[in-house]
């Protein structure tokens, strides 16, 4: 009466023993072996080396990542002639301001001297 087995064991010698349920199992059971089997073995074989698709794949990487980053130095680019030209436009506008308005902090004449008519 030492049973060490957890579950069910193929020599235990049930009687409820169903004779067709039991091949179609060890039969299905064969089957999910021999599949892990193959498995296993496409597992320790070594692939095809592919240079030529490993260099085209390098390639498009680098060419990928130089279109983005020139796409972006080129979109900065505008962006900083922009705004450039905003604070140009904005210099001229602040100047001309200031040429139809006098400056406050300038002093103001308390009488003018007519000119000679």
């Amino acid at each position: 009466m030492n049973d060490q087995s957890a579950g069910w064991s193929p020599d235990s010698g049930d009687d409820d023993y169903d004779g067709e349920g039991h091949r179609l199992r060890s039969r299905l059971e064969r089957t999910l072996m021999d599949r892990a089997r193959r498995a296993a073995e496409r597992d320790r074989q070594k692939g095809p080396r592919r240079p030529l698709q490993h260099a085209v794949a390098w390639t498009a990487a680098v060419v990928l990542t130089l279109v983005i980053g020139l796409g972006f130095d080129a979109f900065l680019t505008s962006v900083q002639k922009v705004l450039r030209m905003l604070d140009e436009q904005e210099a001229r506008q602040k100047q001309q301001q200031e040429q139809v308005q006098p400056d406050p902090a300038k002093p103001i004449p308390a009488y003018v001297v007519p000119g000679d008519e």
